[in-house]
């Protein structure tokens, strides 16, 4: 009965200790993050129109994308983290403007830009 007893003790004991320090082994990474926004691993791809903006959320807050003037040629873009500009340029089609969040850096790729004889203008935009 005490060798029963004993067992049961002793293996209650290795389940306890076994399943602790498995629990503290996945949590530890998680301290470890740094702050990025939230794009997938194929980036946002996105048709905006002349003076639009875009909201890219983030672990420590979102940044707007915002399209200004369109020609034909060009794209004013903006980016904006609360009042603060990261980067304002007027990107060439196909070409790109690059930004950092939080030590991470960022790339807008303008793709094709249409812009009708009357109207807004509209940029292709790719951002990873």
């Amino acid at each position: 009965m005490k060798k029963v007893l004993l067992l049961g003790i002793t293996l209650g004991a290795f389940l306890l200790f076994s399943c602790g320090n498995h629990e503290s082994n996945t949590t530890a990474p998680k301290s470890e993050t740094k702050h990025h926004l939230h794009i997938p691993d194929k980036g946002i791809e996105s048709l905006m129109e002349a003076h639009s903006q875009k909201i890219i959320e983030g672990t420590d807050g979102s940044i707007v994308v915002m399209i200004g003037n369109v020609t034909r040629k060009e794209a004013d873009i903006t980016i904006k983290l609360d009042d603060k500009i990261l980067e304002e340029k007027m990107v060439s089609e196909e070409d790109n403007l690059t930004f950092t969040y939080e030590s991470n850096s960022y790339t807008v790729h303008v793709g094709k830009i249409k812009k009708p004889l009357l109207g807004e203008g509209k940029v292709n935009i790719k951002i990873q």
